[in-house]
């Protein structure tokens, strides 16, 4: 047996081990320098720009409402046919 001062060094390892892990991963220095860049990588953020302009934001207004509506109308005419069977 190693004697008591080596159950203290196990101790102390064990403890403080996971928390020197848990500050130097979970820190915001970490994340900029290992995982930001491959984040942007991997899920690009969407290239569409937002309308600025009241007749772009109107035409895609239009747009999504008639997107729904068609969703709709695929979504009825899907129950119609299921209940119909």
């Amino acid at each position: 047996m190693g004697g008591p001062g080596l159950e203290v060094a196990k101790f102390t390892f064990y403890v403080f081990m996971p928390m020197a892990f848990m500050v130097y991963f979970g820190g915001p220095g970490f994340y900029e320098r290992y995982v930001a860049d491959e984040a942007f990588k991997f899920n690009p953020p969407p290239k569409m720009k937002m309308p600025t302009e009241a007749s772009d934001v109107q035409r895609a207004l239009e747009q999504l409402r008639a997107d729904r509506e068609a969703r709709r109308i695929a979504r009825e005419a899907a129950m119609a046919y299921a209940n119909k069977e």
